[in-house]
């Protein structure tokens, strides 16, 4: 459990801090970049997603599977994996080439056919590191897993710096250091292809011992393993990503990318609580699972459920109290989607909440109802957003969001109650989001001017939930 814990906080650094550190690009990249050249590298990095749960389908957990099993070759798995990747990027590949004009006319790239060079590249390199990456987790390498990761990520930092930091002095009036040809959200697929070169190269010391291999029982047994698991995934990443695809295909063809460049650099404020969720995480898994079978297992789950609550609810209502100030982690001219931010930062809350709830079906090993958990999500994604973007815009796409969100963790509350009940206490939950999305969207709508007056309501609700709580949830998180 030591080991574990630690490995966990390795892994975690590696993957809050990187994505810390990504996002403190946004704020140069918004000042550079036009709505519409944002919204292209909005609708990029939403296609890669999709793309790279596809090219890999499952495989990273296949191997981690299959590795450990009795009777099987670790470097059978690993080779037979990755030439499962290979020939899912080889027909991709192909496609890429014969039906170019087809996929740019499809992808709206039509003057810009660089763009899906550029994403087919990244996706191969970024495919193909998957297992290695696996192979360094199942070796107990978190070290030189976050090293990696941290490489990738310093340096793409590092050559955005070098091609925006230019043009961004040149906006302020200041004679830049260096000069080059300023060709826009370009920029950001070479300053991502270039760190993908990087991590590769680092990486290819994992590949030692690889072969190809299509071995008949390690192909079927990957693949049957690793299907269904493409098939939740696709799921999965559809309920956080297809919004961006449909606001593409159902706004108008001359405006789609100002509007989804604004609607993507307004989330980028939900990072906040984003970030929380993700480090709760790494480290809940592991909780959760060493104290699932404990007498007081459960009253445990329902403890810890409140106290992340009231951190996110806390969350939200100070990210509102201070959006005047923090509104400028994102240019100027992509404030006029700020309306949205209450709303998406709610989704967060609810999305955060849910999936600690969605613990029940892992500690009971009954991991089928995460897949219609995530298919009642996908149902209320699709139709939200095909009735109310044509309707509302990104509005619209806001407001599905937190639809799909709730609906998902009604949907886990109901089976959880049936299959693995927890005595959460759910009128207190509901009161701390009810109280909390009440006061954020108060401060957000109402004409307060004061701003000051806005963060003083912030810090005196913080004050209240404190003394709350002061001899309560706290009394029993840390206690000796």
């Amino acid at each position: 459990m030591k080991q574990l814990a630690g490995q966990t906080a390795i892994y975690g650094l590696s993957s809050i801090l990187g994505r810390m550190i990504n996002f403190l690009l946004v704020p140069l990249q918004t000042a550079v970049l036009s709505q519409s050249q944002y919204g292209v590298n909005v609708d990029f990095y939403s296609l890669i997603a999709f793309l790279i749960v596809i090219c890999t389908f499952g495989m990273e957990t296949a191997y981690f599977r299959f590795s450990e099993k009795e009777g099987w070759d670790e470097r059978k798995v690993f080779g037979t994996s990755i030439t499962l990747i290979l020939l899912v990027l080889g027909a991709f590949g192909v496609l890429t080439y014969f039906g170019q004009n087809t996929l740019l006319s499809a992808l709206r790239y039509e003057q810009t056919p660089e763009y899906l060079r550029y994403l087919f590249a990244i996706l191969a390199l970024d495919a193909l590191a998957a297992i290695p990456f696996a192979r360094l987790r199942r070796q107990n390498k978190a070290v030189r897993f976050a090293g990696i990761k941290l490489a990738l990520i310093f340096s793409n930092v590092l050559v955005n710096l070098y091609f925006f930091l230019p043009a961004l002095w040149e906006l302020n009036g200041v004679a830049p250091w260096f000069t080059h040809e300023l060709r826009g959200v370009q920029y950001i697929f070479m300053a991502n292809l270039w760190a993908s070169i990087l991590m590769f190269v680092l990486l290819l010391p994992t590949f030692r011992g690889f072969r190809f291999s299509l071995d008949q029982k390690y192909t079927k047994g990957l693949l049957a393993f690793g299907i269904p698991l493409l098939i939740g995934g696709l799921a999965g990443i559809a309920n956080e990503m297809l919004d961006r695809q449909l606001l593409k295909y159902l706004l108008p063809h001359e405006s789609w990318a100002q509007s989804l460049g604004i609607y993507g650099a307004v989330y980028k404020i939900s990072i906040f609580l984003v970030l929380f969720n993700q480090a709760f995480r790494y480290a809940a898994e592991p909780f959760f699972f060493k104290n699932a079978n404990l007498g007081d297992g459960k009253e445990k789950m329902a403890k810890v459920m409140e106290g992340f609550t009231w951190v996110m609810c806390v969350g939200f209502v100070l990210i509102i109290a201070g959006l005047d100030y923090l509104k400028f982690f994102i240019d100027e001219k992509f404030w006029v989607g700020l309306h949205l931010v209450p709303i998406l930062l709610l989704a967060n809350v609810i999305l955060g909440i849910n999936t600690n709830l969605n613990m029940w079906y892992k500690v009971s090993d009954k991991t089928t109802y995460g897949i219609y958990i995530t298919f009642v999500g996908l149902t209320l994604t699709v139709v939200g957003n095909v009735v109310l973007i044509p309707r509302m815009g990104i509005l619209g796409a806001a407001i599905t969001t937190l639809v799909a969100y709730t609906a998902m963790f009604f949907a886990s509350l109901i089976w959880g109650n049936r299959n693995y009940r927890v005595p959460y206490n759910w009128s207190k939950i509901g009161g701390l989001i009810i109280v909390s999305s009440g006061l954020a969207f108060a401060l957000h709508y109402l004409p307060l001017s004061d701003d000051n007056l806005k963060i003083g309501l912030g810090l005196t609700y913080l004050f209240v939930m404190l003394m709350v709580e002061r001899n309560g949830l706290f009394k029993f998180l840390f206690k000796k």
